[in-house]
């Protein structure tokens, strides 16, 4: 799916008001495919925000994270699906609003495709396309992106609608 192009709403004493530029849809897609770490934040029950990396690929428009249901921030994502996600460079930005789907299997193609992708990101992991149809993972769909690679140059939002 391709995204809605447009400025993101920043105030004018930023700088961004000579913004000609916006950064291409494909060059967050390279960021989001080749960086190893996901900053993630949920928020908990009692509406408290919390952010920790974790490591992911990106499939099919997706961030695929996964998790033992057990950890604080699986449950986080089952009561709230909405998430944020920031990649680590602060030179060349993104940030991910999303929603999170828990899906406790997938079909073969889409195992095959997780599996390729993990393994060439993380090969030390040996993920195989059975993780994947037996376990499933988390798919952060985006719905919003805000990315740039120079605040008053380029700062670009990217919108999609679901």
């Amino acid at each position: 799916m391709e995204p809605t192009i447009d400025r993101p709403a920043i105030p004018r004493e930023y700088g961004t008001s000579r913004a000609k530029e916006f950064v291409a849809w494909s060059h967050v897609e390279e960021r989001l495919t080749r960086d190893r770490v996901y900053w993630i934040a949920t928020v908990g029950p009692t509406g408290r925000p919390r952010v920790r990396p974790v490591d992911g690929v990106y499939v099919d428009g997706a961030i695929w994270v996964g998790g033992s249901p057990q950890v604080r921030w699986i449950g986080e994502l089952t009561a709230n699906p909405y998430v944020a996600v920031h990649l680590a460079d602060v030179n060349d930005v993104v940030i991910v609003d999303g929603v999170a789907e828990i899906l406790e299997t997938v079909d073969d193609e889409l195992a095959d495709r997780l599996a390729e992708a993990s393994n060439a990101k993380f090969p030390e992991y040996g993920m195989t396309p059975d993780v994947y149809r037996s376990r499933g993972g988390i798919a952060i769909r985006p719905r919003k992106v805000i990315a740039w690679t120079d605040f008053t140059k380029d700062p670009t939002r990217f919108r999609f609608e679901r």
